[in-house]
């Protein structure tokens, strides 16, 4: 069967990275005997006809469509005009959105026949077999039977990505943090999985809760093949908890050490603070770490106790000490208007980020993930979630807590970065980062989004009183 795999197109992103998860589906099929074709619109920025014209030439079978929330704006304009050129060609959909918002999603794209739900490397080589009926995690829209997302029991099935298809030379934007040191970068996963409960995130419904790892041998031969075949010089581990096992993170380092490879590391999806100690912050140090990201959220200790974030910022303030302790960098994540935060709370948050001692920061406003639970608190209350996913990205605010507008977030929003980086040590700091090859259009596209002003919210008249 001939299947072609499409990563949305994203205009104006800056955060252009390979796409691993349909790599990885990419090889599944390939050890099947399927033909595989990667139409990564991310990448290219190729829309309307052009996209049309580059799925048509692969004469797909069927269309596999990944996508997060915040790509459903660009599909309901695409996936229209690939209908009426594919005709019935199964559309596939995989990924964050069809895992978090399950048979509502067939309401947000309607050109969709199937959805998978949560790990779909053997649920989806058995959909095209066709030789199952009602597979779990697998949803047609003929037959919208209660299923939940699938998970594997062990990660050791997983080949090597397909990296034919996405050669990381390709890719020279930023990845989900600020902070890139060498070029070519790909990432890698090393582990899978979520036990946390924070209300704001639904990882737990791409990726399970139960922590499974790959066999550290078959995360080096991939390393070793990125190194010798692609000349990676960075390697990203996206791993939701990296650290969460420390004893695995530490052989992974000793690994590194070992083998000695010209790459740097870092984890720009975050560690958790409470999972470092000074054994494996000197490992990652002399394995090649040149910054770690964590993820902070909230400088309210009442806020953090309300996502049930499980730390608190005495804590996060030690720990981030204990990692320079360490001569590493830290990048810290937060989000801005959390369910339940004051404006206060939000003051709070942009003091701590600055008084912490962190080297970078970032600051997203809150959105309303499909699947977490503050997601689906949000959602119920919406009568027309079509109006929102056009404004589902971190430099809106479709969500405002009560008492804030989403201009009063978005100008809180601001505030942050400007108070952070614009001190004389952090305006250095912006500087050396920007001297590194391709950063400077992606940097400038970036600062400019985020500190943009003009809020796009959904209609009060789409939520139900």
């Amino acid at each position: 069967m001939r299947c072609t795999l499409l990563h949305p197109p994203r205009p104006g992103s800056s955060n252009t990275v390979p796409p691993i998860g349909l790599l990885i589906l990419a090889a599944v099929l390939e050890e099947r005997g399927h033909e595989v074709t990667l139409v990564d619109a991310a990448l290219t920025g190729v829309t309307g006809s052009t996209l049309v014209r580059a799925v048509r030439k692969s004469e797909p079978d069927a269309l596999l469509i990944t996508a997060f929330s915040s790509d459903v704006s660009v599909l309901r304009r695409e996936l229209p005009e690939l209908r009426l050129a594919l005709g019935k060609t199964p559309f596939l959909l995989g990924g964050p959105h069809a895992s978090c918002r399950g048979t509502a999603a067939f309401d947000d794209l309607p050109e969709v026949d199937t959805i998978f739900m949560g790990e779909a490397e053997e649920t989806l080589p058995l959909f095209l077999s066709g030789g199952a009926n009602r597979i779990p995690g697998v949803v047609c829209r003929t037959d919208k039977w209660q299923t939940e997302p699938v998970h594997l029991d062990d990660l050791s099935i997983l080949p090597t990505p397909a990296w034919h298809h996405a050669p990381p030379e390709r890719y020279r934007g930023l990845p989900n943090g600020v902070v890139l040191k060498r070029l070519p970068f790909a990432p890698i996963i090393t582990t899978r999985g979520c036990p946390y409960l924070c209300t704001f995130c639904a990882g737990f419904r791409i990726t399970g809760r139960r922590i499974r790892h790959r066999p550290l041998s078959r995360v080096w031969d991939e390393i070793e093949l990125l190194v010798a075949r692609f000349g990676v010089r960075e390697v990203h581990i996206e791993d939701d908890n990296f650290t969460f096992d420390a004893d695995y993170a530490k052989q992974f380092c000793r690994e590194a050490l070992i083998r000695n490879l010209p790459v740097c590391f870092s984890t720009p999806n975050g560690v958790r603070l409470d999972t470092l100690d000074d054994e494996l912050l000197d490992l990652m140090k002399r394995a090649g770490w040149y910054v770690v990201h964590c993820g902070i959220e909230s400088g309210s200790d009442r806020v953090l106790r309300s996502v049930r974030k499980v730390l608190s910022t005495s804590l996060i303030a030690e720990r981030i000490a204990m990692i320079k302790r360490h001569g590493l960098p830290v990048a810290g994540y937060f989000i801005i208007g959390l369910p339940g935060e004051t404006r206060e709370d939000i003051e709070r948050t942009i003091s701590f980020a600055v008084s912490s001692g962190l080297d970078w920061a970032q600051f997203a406003n809150f959105l309303p993930i499909p699947g977490s639970e503050a997601g689906k608190k949000w959602f119920d209350a919406c009568e027309k979630p079509e109006l929102v996913w056009s404004v589902f990205h971190n430099t809106s605010c479709p969500a405002p807590p009560s008492g804030l507008s989403s201009r009063d977030v978005l100008k809180l929003q601001r505030k942050a970065f400007l108070r952070f980086y614009f001190r004389g040590r952090k305006l250095l700091g912006i500087a050396r980062q920007l001297l590194r090859p391709g950063v400077l259009p992606f940097m400038a596209r970036r600062f400019f989004a985020y500190l943009h002003l003009r809020p796009v919210v959904v209609d009060p008249s789409s939520r139900r009183k």
